[in-house]
């Protein structure tokens, strides 16, 4: 399975784990950012909504933390 076919899998078997992780993943990486995104813009709420590289940074993290659920 690529990234895209486990993120699909885990959203329509586990979505309430994949939503409650990716939440809480989110809000962990976007305390952690200072003053800037991970893409270099300012690091505002609606900035890191529609960030294409914070989104990922957060889908990447939440697989791995989920990994055990294949």
């Amino acid at each position: 399975m690529n990234k895209k076919e486990r993120i699909e899998y885990l959203k329509t078997h586990q979505s309430k784990i994949w939503l409650e992780t990716r939440k809480q993943i989110f809000e962990k990486l976007s305390n952690e950012q200072s003053m800037f995104c991970c893409c270099g813009k300012l690091a505002t709420g609606l900035h890191e909504i529609s960030c294409r590289k914070f989104n990922a940074k957060v889908d990447n993290t939440t697989l791995d933390k989920l990994k055990i659920l294949k």
